[in-house]
């Protein structure tokens, strides 16, 4: 990959990360502010997961596919290791 490209792509990723964070820092104010039945909670979170895969797709169009799904698996084991500490639950 070219220098360039390498650099467009760790951007990307940058501005998906500070995504993330903001996602799951509306996720906290939801689940803070609302009880766990209240129908906005659940609209609101339910809209934070589509938001959420929609910037996934988003990357996957923009970026490489190689280096998409090497980034996309770090952010995934990440995703995993940060759910055991703040759940991203949805109520079916």
């Amino acid at each position: 990959m070219i220098k360039n490209e390498q650099k467009n792509v760790d951007d990307a990723f940058s501005c998906y990360n500070n995504i993330r964070e903001c996602i799951s820092g509306l996720s906290e104010i939801l689940n803070i502010n609302f009880q766990e039945n209240n129908i906005y909670r659940q609209i609101g979170i339910d809209n934070l997961k589509n938001l959420h895969e929609n910037v996934v797709e988003i990357l996957k169009h923009t970026s490489a596919p190689r280096e998409v799904r090497i980034k996309l698996r770090e952010i995934e084991y990440d995703e995993r290791e940060a759910e055991k500490e703040f759940p991203f639950e949805v109520m079916l």
